[in-house]
Parts: structure tokens; C-alpha cells; sequence
């Protein structure tokens, strides 16, 4: 087969890790629990190299491909699963570092393995393509044929099935010897220690877990992605300027506190431009506008709002219920004992809030209203 057509062939494979990936990522994140996905997974993983060890030359398309999917299906149990179980065991400090360090030393063992079971395969296959040498053609260098498969069409087809039976043999050695590998990660996987999950391990990075080029990430960096999806998944994000109303003892509608908050992180602002940002015509967001002039909490000076002084008092208010709702999902990563912890979590409550794509706010209320 051609290389795309190989490539093809091993979709079963990556359709299975993208499902128990996912899959595994949900449950996780509704459950808390970890530990046992790679209990289950490293045994599938051991099973299915196994059965690709039972393969040979005639094998079906079909019988190849479930047992890729197999192997995709005890993969994926296992690759994101163990970069969750670092970044939930380390302190925050160490986040950045453990996370790029999974990755590059799963880079390293994959390039380890690559060159063991390719010393396997080799010296397999030496040992293969001897036992056949005397019944092979003078014209054939059974070596050339694995980076050009199509010069055994040459040939009878008792020599091209000697010779392709020789390099599965090879092949099947290589996922044998594989086999003893899964087990010994099967021991190792209950000696895993199972913490209670933090809430920012909900937030699973598929790169990292499919083995991505080691990258360097911050804890900084981390954690604002971790908060990031965390805000983006949140259900009740559409009653967010509500609670947060409710937490401050801020009574004005959702539309007028986006508004607010929009100014106060502008300090002045054109009304055109404010409605433009909310998605909303001048005159819909006009009375919530009016709420904030008519409560002295902006001006209006020649078409542009201006906040007051009153008026950013009041915001300050909301950002600090926000950082505070953000703070709880960092709870036991010590915000008060990390000031860049801190600053991340001041820094994502304001520009959360009165944001261009969180103008749904006042679009929102409009709606209700209407």
C-alpha cells in the first residue's frame, strides 16, 4: 500500500483515541475521578497488541481495523488521562513545567521506542529473510523491498508471499515485544495516586494528551487557559451579569452593567460605538444607558459617555465579584501566596466583563424585555 493509503488504513486507530479522549475528558470532569481510566486502558492497549501479534499477510481490512480501534480505544484512555493526573499533583508553580514535561518526555520514550522495536524489526527481519534465502530469485534484494514494495510484482507469487510473509512475521514480533511494555504500564497505573480533582483539571488540552511537540507553557500560561474554558463552558453565563448584580448589591439591568463595565474599561466611549459593540441598534441599548446617566453613573458629553466617578466605583464592585467567582475555581492553587496568580485572576475578571462578544448581555435583556 501507498503511504496515504496506510495512513488511511490507521484511521480506525485515531478514531478510537479521539473517542475515549473526549469521552474519558467528560467523565472526568463530571465525576472527578481519573485513576481508573488508565486501569481500564492499559490492558486494551496490551490486548490489542496482542492480536495485531496474530496477524499476518492475508489479514482482512476488517479484522486490521478493529484491532487498531482497539488499540485507539485503550490510548485514549490513557494519554490525557495521565497529563490531568500531573497538572492536578503539582503545585501551581510547577504547573507550566510539569505540563511541558509530559509531553517531552513522552516525546522522549516515543523516540526511545522507535529505536528499540526498530532494532526488533530489523534484526527480525534478518533473521526471517535468511531462513527464506535459498528460495529467493539471484535478482531480488529482499532489504530494497521495504522502501519499494512494488518491485516484487517481478516476481512469482510464491516468492512475493515469502518474502511479504517474512516482513509480517517481523511486524508481529514488534507488537509482541509490545505487549510486556502495556503490562508493566498496567502495574505502574495503580501505584497512581488519585487526588480530588482541582477544578482547573477540568479542562482537558487535547494537544498536550495526543503527545503534541513539547511546548513551553507557563503556569501563568496554564492557568489562563485553564480559567479561559472554564468561562467559555459555564451554563449559567447568560444570568452571569445577574449574579454578579447580586453579589455587589448592584441593582441595574444586565444591559446596563455590561454597558458600564464597558466604559469604566474605556473610560469614555461614543454611544454609536457602545451599541455597535453590544450588536444592538442605538435606539435598543438606549435605555439602559439611560439607567447609568439617569443614576449619575455616566455622562453624556456631545454623543460620548463618560464614566463617573460614582459610576467606576460601582464597576469596581462588579469586577470584584467576578474575580471572586474566578477565585473559587482556583481554590487550593493559593492565589494569595502566588501575585501572578492573582494578577491572572484580576486581569481575566475585567476583560470578562463589558467584553465585545459578551454583548449578548444587553442583546439578552432586549430580548427579555421585549
Amino acid at each position: 500500500m501507498s503511504p496515504t493509503l496506510s495512513g488511511v488504513y490507521l484511521l480506525p486507530m485515531m478514531l478510537g483515541m479521539l473517542l475515549t479522549s473526549i469521552g474519558s475528558g467528560q467523565l472526568v470532569s463530571k465525576t472527578g475521578r481519573y485513576k481508573v481510566f488508565p486501569i481500564i486502558g492499559t490492558p486494551l492497549i496490551a490486548v490489542a497488541l496482542f492480536l495485531l501479534s496474530r496477524m499476518d499477510e492475508t489479514s482482512s481490512t476488517l479484522a486490521m481495523s478493529l484491532r487498531f480501534a482497539l488499540l485507539g480505544l485503550g490510548l485514549g484512555m490513557v494519554l490525557q488521562i495521565l497529563v490531568i493526573a500531573v497538572q492536578n499533583a503539582v503545585p501551581y508553580e510547577d504547573l507550566g513545567a510539569a505540563t511541558s514535561g509530559v509531553t517531552f518526555f513522552r516525546q522522549i520514550g516515543g523516540s526511545f521506542g522507535v529505536a528499540v522495536f526498530g532494532a526488533v524489526f530489523s534484526n527480525s527481519l534478518a533473521s526471517n529473510i535468511t531462513a527464506i534465502a535459498r528460495d529467493l530469485p539471484p535478482g531480488l534484494d529482499p532489504g530494497a523491498v521495504q522502501g519499494n514494495p512494488g518491485m516484487l510484482d517481478r516476481f512469482p507469487p510464491q516468492v512475493k508471499n515469502e518474502v511479504l510473509g517474512a516482513y509480517a512475521d517481523s511486524i508481529d514480533t514488534v507488537f509482541f515485544w509490545a505487549v510486556p511494555v502495556a503490562a508493566i504500564g498496567f502495574v505502574l497505573t495503580w501505584f497512581l495516586r488519585e487526588a480530588p480533582l482541582r477544578e482547573t483539571s477540568r479542562t482537558p488540552d487535547y494537544g498536550e494528551g495526543f503527545g503534541a511537540a513539547p511546548t513551553v507553557r507557563s503556569s501563568r500560561h496554564e492557568m489562563e487557559r485553564c480559567l479561559s474554558e472554564l468561562m467559555r463552558r459555564d451554563p449559567r453565563a447568560r444570568d452571569l451579569y445577574a449574579r454578579l448584580g447580586a453579589l455587589a448589591g448592584v441593582d441595574l439591568p444586565a444591559g446596563s452593567m455590561w454597558a458600564l463595565c464597558r466604559i469604566a474599561k474605556d473610560g469614555t466611549v461614543r454611544g454609536a460605538d457602545l451599541a455597535d459593540r453590544a450588536g444592538v441598534p442605538i435606539e435598543t441599548g438606549r435605555p439602559f444607558v439611560d439607567r447609568l446617566v439617569g443614576d449619575g453613573l455616566v455622562e453624556r458629553r456631545d454623543g460620548t459617555l463618560v464614566i463617573t466617578a460614582a459610576g467606576r466605583t460601582v464597576a469596581e464592585r462588579l469586577f470584584a465579584a467576578r474575580r471572586e467567582g474566578l477565585a473559587a475555581h482556583v481554590r487550593g492553587w493559593s492565589p494569595e501566596d502566588h501575585p501572578e496568580l492573582a494578577d491572572v485572576l484580576t486581569r481575566l475578571a475585567r476583560a470578562s466583563l463589558g467584553d465585545d462578544a459578551d454583548g449578548v448581555a444587553m442583546r439578552g435583556a432586549t430580548a427579555a424585555t421585549a
